[in-house]
């Protein structure tokens, strides 16, 4: 195939200084269809050292290199194109190619969402990188989780249960809504909330949200919140920077939360480590304290998780300084459902100590 590329300047009887930029390009292009990726990329690096702006053959270079496993050096292709024509399509399905090829399946799905439904490889893609979602009736999904805690000392146990309706109106809009009933102190508190979550771009997403308690005991009477999560780079060693923010009003008075983080990507997308910062005020007061979580998805089926917290809480309106441990499983039985179950332990400065056992499964229909 090398002989075959150097044939295409030779027919043309023409030394390749004196070649147009377009035929230099179209032989570039017939090199790596033909097979030979390598000649291709020699032919493409000579190009775009010369059009460092010509955005057709900074997307050849990039799909030459991904032919020959390059990825680091396709995906800097890829994100060159973009720079020179933010609309173009296939280098955003040539990133997705690139992150399918690391694992990482949440960052490919995340390149196709700015890509047109109508675009025949992007949607053959998707199909491929998340099946589930694209079958018709797979637009909603349902959770429900319960929890069990025993308290030290002579008070009741807590019950815990929970569910949520979520569905999805385009790629990357969700909208949701949840209740969440809790016993405690033999007294009943039932929280709604609906929410909205919306990928503005591939590495960029935010969420608001807002609920209340009817005749609330120790559940907010009103709260409302936002988040956002931004990508710092993608691939499987990816840095993602999180906030969330919350106004509530209980029954002891008003509490603000703001919790910035950190989610680190390791092992080639296959474990996270998880930081946050937690931040309370309640009447002028400041209380602070960490949660850290790592993850580890042992196969595509099978995710296990692990972590600690050291931080106040407000779970009662009250604010008190509180050290947990925790952990927990999560597997999918199949595309449609999920199984989860936690357990974790709670040391309270003041208070009972508690022990909760968790269970939750989700469907897709």
């Amino acid at each position: 195939m090398r002989i075959l590329t150097a044939c295409l300047f030779l027919a043309t009887g023409t030394p390749l200084a004196a070649q147009t930029v377009e035929d230099r390009y179209q032989a570039a292009v017939q090199a790596r269809l033909g097979g030979d990726s390598a000649g291709a990329v020699r032919l493409l690096n000579a190009l775009v050292a010369d059009e460092p702006r010509n955005a057709d053959a900074q997307l050849q270079l990039g799909l030459a290199q991904l032919s020959l496993g390059a990825l680091g050096e396709a995906e800097a292709a890829f994100r060159r194109t973009l720079s020179i024509a933010p609309d173009y399509a296939d280098a955003r399905i040539g990133l997705a190619r690139v992150a399918q090829r690391r694992g990482d399946l949440k960052g490919a799905r995340a390149e196709l969402d700015s890509v047109d439904l109508a675009n025949i490889e992007a949607a053959e893609m998707r199909r491929q990188l998340n099946p589930a979602q694209e079958k018709p009736g797979y637009r909603w999904r349902a959770d429900l989780d319960g929890g069990y805690s025993r308290l030290s000392g002579p008070q009741p146990d807590w019950k815990e249960a929970s569910a949520r309706l979520a569905y999805i109106v385009s790629p990357g809009t969700e909208v949701s809504a949840g209740a969440e009933f809790a016993r405690r102190f033999n007294r009943d508190d039932i929280f709604g909330e609906i929410r909205l979550d919306r990928r503005v771009s591939p590495g960029t997403s935010f969420n608001v949200r807002a609920g209340g308690t009817p005749n609330a005991d120790f559940r907010p009477k009103w709260q409302i919140g936002a988040g956002a999560d931004f990508r710092l780079a993608p691939g499987p060693r990816a840095t993602v920077l999180t906030i969330d923010a919350a106004q509530a009003r209980y029954r002891s008075g008003d509490i603000q939360t703001l919790t910035p983080g950190i989610d680190q990507y390791m092992a080639g997308g296959r474990v996270w480590l998880s930081a946050r910062w937690i931040n309370i005020f309640q009447d002028g007061d400041h209380q602070d304290g960490w949660l850290g979580r790592a993850t580890f998805q042992a196969n595509e089926k099978l995710r296990l998780f692990a972590g600690a917290a050291d931080a106040p809480d407000t779970d009662e309106g009250v604010v008190v300084e509180t050290f947990g441990v925790f952990g927990g499983v999560s597997y999918d039985v199949s595309d449609r459902m999920n199984i989860r179950a936690s357990l974790a332990h709670e040391d309270r400065k003041t208070g009972a100590d508690r022990l909760n056992f968790g269970l939750g499964a989700g469907w897709k229909f």
